[in-house]
């Protein structure tokens, strides 16, 4: 895997397969670049296909009171080093997050944009009233002090639904994560800070690539009622919904995530 250390002194570890137009995926809060594994295999045969560990997860290093504008940053060089262009960027809850500040950092850098079970802010307020319950994540805060990684463990498994939870690939799943290394407790702690701050409605409000939004119909954390106001912010995106499917409807239904995707893209493709 190559690695790359930026301006702000982390060393970043990512991967890239394949060639073809480039598309990048960034992952979640408490996961790594490895969630990405079936989509690897499947777009690595027709796309240049770059994935990253976000710092503190994997193998990327952390350093305290690093911001999500720092970690944009950091994004960005990566696709410089690699003179990637006209990106399609994939983020996974906080990794949209990322991909958003990433795309106000350089709009120039990116072709699209694909939030799944992600939206602009998740903190969830009188005049917002989605995303999650500010109370619950200090709960969760604190909870990590004591427990982690079995908080971590628990947090994984309440994001799939009833129906995820008895497959037999949550279960393989469930093996995969238990040999994983898990990522750096502070890190997560500050993410779950960045989580409760950052608000990039504006920001999404001002993106003029296509935007998709991909979402389980039993994500908790983003749910039905959040995504109904994503179409009021980007009417004209792309909505595309996975019944009985949670948080990560990429791995527990794969194949049909990434059939729905790869259409996306080259529909994208086909505008241009």
């Amino acid at each position: 895997m190559p690695s790359i250390k930026t301006n702000h002194h982390i060393n970043w570890n990512y991967e890239t397969e394949g060639t073809g137009k480039d598309l990048l995926f960034i992952h979640g809060w408490g996961v790594d670049l490895r969630i990405w594994r079936q989509q690897l295999k499947y777009f690595s045969t027709h796309r240049r296909v770059i994935s990253v560990d976000l710092p503190g997860h994997g193998s990327t290093d952390w350093q305290p009171d690093f911001t999500l504008a720092q970690i944009a940053e950091d994004v960005i060089t990566i696709l410089e080093a690699e003179e990637a262009q006209d990106v399609d960027v994939v983020g996974s809850s906080l990794g949209g997050l990322v991909a958003l500040k990433s795309f106000e950092a350089d709009p120039a850098m990116f072709g699209s944009l694909i939030f799944v079970g992600s939206m602009p802010r998740f903190s969830k307020t009188s005049e917002y009233p989605y995303g999650v319950d500010v109370q619950q994540m200090l709960k969760v805060s604190r909870q990590l002090q004591m427990k982690f990684p079995d908080v971590l463990k628990s947090f994984f498994r309440s994001t799939f639904t009833f129906e995820e939870r008895q497959s037999r690939r949550f279960k393989w799943m469930e093996r995969f994560r238990r040999d994983a290394e898990p990522p750096n407790l502070n890190a997560i702690k500050e993410y779950l800070e960045i989580i409760y701050d950052e608000d990039l409605r504006d920001v999404l409000m001002r993106v003029n690539i296509p935007v998709a939004f991909f979402y389980g119909e039993g994500d908790v954390i983003c749910p039905l009622a959040a995504m109904e106001e994503m179409k009021k912010i980007v009417p004209a995106g792309t909505f595309q919904s996975f019944e009985k499917l949670g948080h990560f409807p990429f791995l527990t239904a794969p194949d049909q995530f990434n059939e729905v995707l790869d259409g996306f893209l080259k529909l994208r493709g086909n505008r241009q």
